[in-house]
């Protein structure tokens, strides 16, 4: 029973890790990855690193919406990146690692994504009609599978 247990926080945890949004995620790991100084300001080349990989997962999420980005033609992404800039800038303190442990600028990075995904389905990108639904059905069938074969 302790298996079954600890074998479905695992798949809950590998179904959060499945549906975070890109600038979440990326923001969520420049605040456990990167070093902060004195004034909790948070080490800059650390930081682009970790959004130039948001950025890139956004891209790879949403490859329609990036081309036509890309050729000028989809300006819904400027209003996102307008919005998260005018959502952080309310909501930080200016101390990037008291941020960070504080959580409210966390949910300017939460907006954003779901702003991004609004955007990209303007875009002409196709949205699923069950948002997430593949992959949750396959940890679902996993773990059933995995009780199935313990009991």
């Amino acid at each position: 029973m302790k298996l079954l247990v600890v074998s479905l926080g695992i798949l809950a945890l590998l179904a959060g890790s499945v549906f975070a949004g890109c600038a979440a995620e990326a923001y969520s790991k420049t605040c456990n990855s990167c070093q902060f100084d004195e004034n909790g300001k948070v080490d800059s080349s650390c930081k682009s690193g970790y959004q130039s990989s948001g950025t890139s997962c956004v891209s790879m999420s949403y490859p329609i919406m990036s081309a036509k980005y890309a050729d000028g033609k989809c300006p819904a992404v400027d209003s996102c990146a307008d919005e998260l800039r005018s959502c952080t800038a309310q909501y930080s303190t200016g101390n990037d690692s008291e941020d960070c442990r504080e959580g409210s600028t966390a949910i300017c990075y939460a907006a954003a994504d779901q702003c991004v995904k609004s955007a990209a389905v303007k875009c002409g990108e196709i949205e699923s009609p069950c948002p997430g639904s593949s992959a949750g059905f396959i940890l679902l069938f996993a773990g059933l599978a995995f009780v199935k074969l313990k009991g």
